[in-house]
């Protein structure tokens, strides 16, 4: 293998890379992560109920009532993220 095709061997990994590295998605932090799970159960549990789902609804509302309890108590410094 030539030196040339070595390095235009490199240069097609390197735009590999930088392909999938543009991709990649940046982890939220714990307090981002509970903040938009309770969005999604209140915005289900309001889905379900228009449905008139009313069981599946209250799961939801649950769910969605804990995790604002959890963030509540973390603005309080009852515990840390």
């Amino acid at each position: 293998m030539s030196e040339s095709a070595i390095w235009s061997w490199v240069a097609l990994e390197k735009r590999k890379l930088d392909a999938v590295l543009e991709q990649v998605e940046e982890v939220p932090t714990l307090l981002e992560y509970v903040e938009r799970e309770a969005s999604i159960a209140r915005e289900t549990a309001f889905s379900l109920s228009a449905r008139g789902e009313r069981e599946n609804a209250a799961y939801w509302t649950g769910y969605a009532d804990a995790l604002e309890d959890l963030l509540k108590k973390i603005e309080r410094r009852e515990v840390r993220a």
